[in-house]
C-alpha cells in the first residue's frame, strides 16, 4: 500500500465522523497533526518494507563485488595454469635472413641445426606475347599497338643548355628515326650509340641528356616517357621501359582477333568473354570468378600471368575453344606453365637428422614454428626462460594475496558510523554488510587452506 492510498483511507475513515471534525473545532484539538501522525503509523509497514528492499539490494551489490573479484582471479588462474605461462620458452635463430622461429612450451631445449634446401613457390601460367614483333624497318605510323602515332611529331634533345629538335613523320622507319636522333646528338657535341632490338630503343651517350615531346607523342610510342636515365661510368643510357609492340590493357578482345562472344575455364571456373571486353575487363572477370588464382598482365612483356594464390604444387588449368585461347596466346602452343615448388628443410637435433617438406614456407616441427625466407643454414637455440618463471610465480602470489586480503576485509570490516545513508558513497553503503557472513567465511577459509594444506 503506498502513501496516497493510506492517506485516502484515513480521509475516508475520519471525514465520515462529523463528531471528530466538530470536536476539533470546539476543543481546540489539532486534527491536522492527528491525521499526519496516523498517516505515519499507517506507513510504518511500508517504510520497513522499503528498508528491507534497500538492505537486500545493497547486500546483493556486496555479493556481486565479491563474485567479480573471484571471477577475475579465476580467469587469471586459468591462463596461469597453461603450459605456455608456467614454462615459458625462448627460441633464437642465428640467421634471421634465412629463417625466423617461434616456440611452443612443448619444444625440447637444445640446439637445432637447420638447412633450408628449397623455398615454396607459386605455380605460374603465362600466355605468349600479346602484340606484334616490331622491326627496325617498320614505319612510325605502323607502331600503333599502344598509341596512335601523331604525324610530324617534334622531339627535343637537350644536353646542358643546348638543344636540338627533330621531326618524325609517319613514313619514317625506325632506322630513319635512329639516324635523325644520331645526328642530333652529334650536332650537340655528344657521341651516341642508338639501337633497336627486341622491341626496345636504346640510347647511349657520353653526355647526360634529356629527350621530350614538343608536339605529338613520340616518347609514348617508344616507351621513353616512363624510362629512367641511368649512368654507368661515363656512359648515360636511356632504354624503352618495355616492348613497344606489346598491346596495352585497353585493347578490346575483338582487336586481338576474338570474333564472337565466348567462354574459357580456369581451374574449372567458367568466365564469359565478350568481344567488347578490354584486356583489363577480362582480368577483372577472372579475378572475380576464380578464387585460387590471381590474374595480371605483364605490361613489359605483353603476357597474361596466372599465379596460384598459395605456394606448392598447384595445377593451373586453362580450357576453352581456340576462338579465344589462340588470340589470347593461352593455347598449348604459346603458353608456358611452371609448377610451384615445395619447401624443403633438413633438421638435425640430438644427432638425428630429418628432411621435411611443406607446401608453404612455414614449418611446424616438434613445437618449433619455422618461417623460411631464403636458402641457407641457421642454428636455432631453444631454452626455458627461468627469469620469467620466477616473475610469473611472484605475480601469482601477489594476485592470491590481493584476493584473500579482499575477502578477509569483507568479513571483518564494520559498518560506517556517523553518516546518514544520504551522505555515504556507494562503497560506504556496502561496507560491513558481509561482516561475519558464514558463506563468505567458508569461501575465505577454502582459499586460505588451499595453499597451506
Amino acid at each position: 500500500m503506498d502513501l496516497s492510498s493510506i492517506a485516502n483511507n484515513i480521509n475516508y475513515r475520519y471525514q465520515q465522523s462529523s463528531r471528530m471534525q466538530i470536536g476539533g473545532a470546539v476543543s481546540g484539538l489539532d486534527t491536522q497533526s492527528i491525521i499526519e501522525k496516523l498517516l505515519e503509523i499507517e506507513s510504518l509497514p511500508l517504510q520497513r518494507l522499503n528498508d528491507k528492499y534497500t538492505q537486500y539490494t545493497n547486500l546483493q551489490k556486496a555479493y556481486k563485488k565479491v563474485s567479480e573479484k573471484i571471477r577475475d582471479f579465476y580467469d587469471y588462474i586459468t591462463n596461469f595454469s597453461l603450459q605456455a605461462t608456467l614454462i615459458p620458452k625462448t627460441a633464437t635463430s642465428s640467421a634471421t635472413s634465412v629463417l625466423t622461429v617461434s616456440v611452443a612450451p612443448s619444444a625440447l631445449d637444445g640446439t637445432y641445426n637447420i638447412d633450408v634446401l628449397n623455398l615454396a613457390t607459386n605455380s605460374i601460367f603465362k600466355s605468349g606475347k600479346l602484340g606484334r614483333e616490331i622491326q627496325a624497318t617498320d614505319t612510325y605510323a605502323s607502331i600503333d599497338t599502344r598509341y596512335t602515332p601523331v604525324d610530324n611529331s617534334t622531339v627535343k634533345i637537350k644536353i646542358g643548355s643546348q638543344e636540338q629538335q627533330i621531326t618524325i613523320s609517319h613514313s619514317d622507319t625506325i632506322n630513319d628515326i635512329i639516324s635523325k636522333l644520331q645526328q642530333a646528338f652529334t650536332d650537340l657535341g655528344a657521341t651516341a650509340n642508338i639501337s633497336f632490338q627486341d622491341g626496345k630503343m636504346k640510347i647511349e651517350s657520353n653526355k647526360a641528356f634529356q629527350i621530350s615531346n614538343v608536339s605529338g607523342n613520340f616518347t609514348f610510342v617508344f616507351r621513353l616517357n616512363d624510362a629512367s636515365l641511368k649512368q654507368s661510368g661515363t656512359t648515360f643510357t636511356l632504354e624503352s621501359s618495355g616492348d613497344i609492340g606489346v598491346y596495352s590493357t585497353f585493347k578490346t578482345l575483338s582487336s586481338l582477333g576474338i570474333s564472337s562472344d565466348t567462354t574459357i575455364k580456369i581451374n574449372g571456373k567458367e568466365i564469359t568473354l565478350k568481344t567488347s571486353d578490354t584486356l583489363q575487363t577480362m582480368l577483372q572477370k577472372i579475378n572475380n570468378t576464380v578464387s585460387d588464382v590471381y590474374a595480371t598482365y605483364d605490361d613489359k612483356s605483353g603476357q597474361i600471368v596466372l599465379t596460384s594464390k598459395t605456394t606448392g604444387d598447384n595445377i593451373i588449368s586453362v580450357e576453352g575453344d581456340n576462338i579465344a585461347l589462340t588470340p589470347l596466346k593461352l593455347d598449348d602452343v604459346n603458353s608456358t606453365f611452371v609448377l610451384g615448388q615445395l619447401a624443403q628443410v633438413r633438421v638435425t637435433f640430438n644427432g638425428v637428422t630429418e628432411e621435411l617438406s611443406s607446401k608453404s614456407n612455414t614449418f611446424i616441427y616438434n613445437g618449433l614454428t619455422l618461417n623460411l625466407s631464403a636458402l641457407g643454414s641457421a642454428i636455432v637455440t631453444v631454452g626455458t626462460d627461468r627469469d620469467k618463471i620466477v616473475e610469473r610465480v611472484k605475480d601469482f602470489v601477489n594476485k592470491w594475496n590481493e584476493l584473500t586480503d579482499f575477502l578477509y576485509t569483507k568479513i571483518t570490516e564494520d559498518k560506517v558510523k556517523g553518516k546518514s545513508e544520504d551522505q555515504m558513497n556507494e562503497d560506504e553503503k556496502l561496507q560491513g554488510l558481509l561482516k561475519n557472513d558464514a558463506f563468505l567465511r567458508r569461501i575465505f577459509d577454502k582459499f586460505r587452506n588451499f595453499l597451506t594444506v
